[in-house]
């Protein structure tokens, strides 16, 4: 398995996105790429996230833990079939979008 990508929440792998501390207490989230829908990037605001540390706002989203995303503007939204999508803003967004549009093919 040769990794693409790494951050302190964030792997990713030649099959699949690793999202640490994902589950609460802890625990993480193996997404396969095949089993990716579709990403999508976003913006993070006051309404969108930006004061989500960790869990899941209003919509049917859920934020991994990143203390860090309060000074971040960007996040990445997950979709696998799934009825809560998973939102990620790992510490190079651009990399990781690049990643997973490129893995992603549907």
């Amino acid at each position: 398995m040769t990794v693409l990508y790494e951050d302190e929440y964030i792997v990713c792998d030649d099959d699949a996105i690793t999202i640490h501390w994902y589950y609460f207490p802890i625990g993480s989230k193996r997404i396969p790429y095949n089993s990716i829908h579709s990403v999508q990037e976003e913006s993070v605001g006051f309404w969108n996230g930006a004061g989500r540390v960790w869990g899941m706002g209003l919509s049917p989203e859920w934020f991994h833990l990143d203390w860090k995303r309060p000074s971040k503007t960007k996040s990445i939204i997950i979709d696998d079939g799934n009825w809560v999508k998973s939102i990620i803003t790992p510490e190079e967004h651009d990399i990781v979008l690049q990643i997973l549009q490129q893995k992603v093919h549907r």
